[in-house]
């Protein structure tokens, strides 16, 4: 084995070692961040997915979290009682409900207040990265989260949760 592909290895084993640790610290956080605003683990990063992708309906949020359609309605209703969401009715289909963010209130805004340090570090994080080295990131994020939600989908399907 050459010296250069020795060093390739090792370079691949250090950056597996950190995404690893960064999803498990990120995890952590999270659910520290969930029980502080008595809400569950879950229930945060769906969450997310509804500041992420906008509003959804029941369905569709189902089909991006993994998670059943009745473990799904179990989790709208804990969010919308603890005020996060709500639900309206889709203007296309009235059959149809569709889940989005609540207006800002006291828990939205404790939340934010939360997660405000970490983004407030995370942003000078980024600003000592040029632009091309922040492409070169955002492109192997982008990746990744691609193969995360690839995977995590292929699991969810072979070993579905009992409900």
């Amino acid at each position: 084995m050459s010296s250069e592909t020795r060093h390739t290895a090792d370079l691949h084993r250090e950056l597996a070692r950190e995404v690893r640790l960064m999803t498990s610290y990120s995890a952590l956080f999270s659910q520290a961040v969930a029980e502080r605003l008595g809400i569950h683990h879950t229930d945060m990063e769906t969450m997310d997915f509804l500041n992420l992708f906008g509003p959804m309906s029941a369905g569709e949020l189902s089909e991006r979290t993994g998670l059943s359609t009745g473990a799904t309605t179990r989790l709208i209703d804990r969010l919308e009682a603890a005020g996060f969401v709500r639900r309206t009715t889709d203007p296309r289909d009235r059959r149809r409900v569709i889940i989005e963010p609540a207006a800002p209130g006291e828990k939205i805004a404790q939340g934010m207040r939360l997660f405000g340090r970490m983004g407030r570090r995370h942003s000078d994080l980024w600003g000592s990265y040029s632009p091309e080295q922040l492409e070169v990131i955002i492109d192997f994020l982008r990746r990744s989260n691609e193969i995360m939600n690839e995977e995590n989908t292929r699991l969810r399907k072979e070993h579905p949760a009992n409900d």
